[in-house]
């Protein structure tokens, strides 16, 4: 308890530190754009899925990519009203300076590998969650927790919190919202006998996830919180809310960023990280109304809804002529565009000199390739309107 105050002293500390420099402001829209986490012992970075559909910038098909939910995976196909309750009232985020105001349902799930088709680990159901770092309060409206099947394959119930014990069954079923009060739940320890005539043995290895930690009373059960997010990590391109001080390694990386395209993960494993656990917002800004906020649009300026970046580098091909990668679009750049012409361009990384990502290399895109002559390539949000594109940015 004493290491836990502590902690909580120097998150209200380091916020208020931070607000003061950056000030405060009326609220402003903001989106949900990644849920990160440091898996435990070797720090290996993970992403939840909760977003669903097209409306929410989402694929309608396979491949599936975090944070998108994929509909076929077959743990979310046994949950009953998870993708429609996903599509139908996603979260909307307001951030005043101070306190993060989400109207709506956040329904969050970790997959094994942050694989859109792996094992389910722990689904996380909150309506309109409210965090506010610099008193370390979280609300909710509702909460529940929903176990995934890879917890089980080694003996424990992560919602529950339990080992559970010799004959390796759930004996400790949950109670949500009790009295109305999201944050208020009853475990029913050993309550659920599956063996009979032999006793229920289930180990308690903490307090059920919740809202937020807190001590038992009033009836409910002292809880681990899934929402302490009480530290404000400073960042020039979003608001990130953390569990803890800390969210970057060595090689400065925190999120998927600009691999996520290739599906790829850009951080080093960091064993000092294991279980940090984070939230990144964006500002609600789309200059070119392709439906990606410009922090991780990688053509801020050109509409580009799929965001194909053919060769990873941080920049869309819709804004990318630079076939050489020399930082401008010039005539060594022509001599490999016509290269190209009719050569094959296949979905999802498509050919680079495919500047519209349709598939075919042709006279449309000899028309958008000579309209970036003599430019370079982006800007991009991913890479901070910036070239070249920073490895972390």
């Amino acid at each position: 308890m004493k290491t836990r105050f502590t902690r909580l002293i120097a998150a209200a500390i380091a916020t208020s530190s931070l607000l003061a420099v950056w000030g405060t402001a009326s609220a402003a829209p903001y989106v949900l754009v990644a849920i990160h986490s440091r898996s435990a012992p070797n720090g290996n970075l993970a992403a939840q899925f909760f977003k669903s559909g097209t409306a929410q910038g989402c694929p309608a098909a396979a491949p599936f990519k975090q944070p998108c939910y994929n509909p076929a995976n077959p743990w979310v196909a046994t949950v009953p009203n998870l993708i429609s309750d996903v599509q139908a009232s996603p979260a909307a985020w307001d951030w005043n300076g101070t306190t993060m105001t989400g109207t709506g349902l956040l329904w969050s799930t970790a997959f094994n590998g942050s694989n859109a088709i792996g094992t389910a680990v722990l689904g996380f159901r909150a309506t309109n969650l409210t965090v506010t770092p610099t008193t370390l309060t979280t609300t909710a409206a509702t909460y529940q927790c929903y176990e995934g099947t890879f917890l089980a394959t080694v003996n424990v119930n992560g919602c529950s919190n339990v080992d559970l014990g010799t004959n390796g069954l759930f004996e400790s079923p949950m109670t949500y919202n009790i009295g109305g009060d999201a944050n208020c739940m009853n475990r029913a320890f050993n309550g659920n006998p599956q063996d009979p005539p032999n006793p229920a043995d289930d180990i308690s290895i903490g307090g059920p996830r919740g809202v937020f930690t807190a001590a038992a009373g009033g009836g409910c059960d002292a809880v681990d919180g899934t929402y302490d997010l009480w530290f404000l990590i400073p960042n020039p391109r979003f608001v990130i809310l953390s569990k803890q001080p800390t969210i970057v390694g060595p090689d400065g990386c925190y999120m998927f960023g600009r691999a996520s395209q290739l599906g790829t993960n850009p951080c080093a494993s960091e064993s000092t990280l294991s279980d940090a656990s984070y939230y990144i917002f964006a500002p609600q800004v789309d200059t070119d109304g392709d439906g990606v906020v410009d922090a991780l649009d990688n053509c801020r300026l050109l509409s580009n809804a799929t965001q194909v970046d053919s060769n990873g580098d941080g920049y869309g091909n819709r804004c990318d002529g630079d076939l050489n990668n020399n930082g401008t679009t010039n005539a060594q750049d022509t001599t490999l565009y016509r290269q190209q012409l009719g050569q094959p361009s296949v979905a999802p990384n498509y050919n680079a000199a495919d500047i519209n990502a349709n598939g075919a290399v042709n006279a449309a895109d000899t028309t958008l390739f000579r309209a970036r002559l003599s430019a370079p390539p982006g800007p991009s949000g991913i890479c901070l309107n910036t070239y070249p594109c920073p490895a972390h940015p």
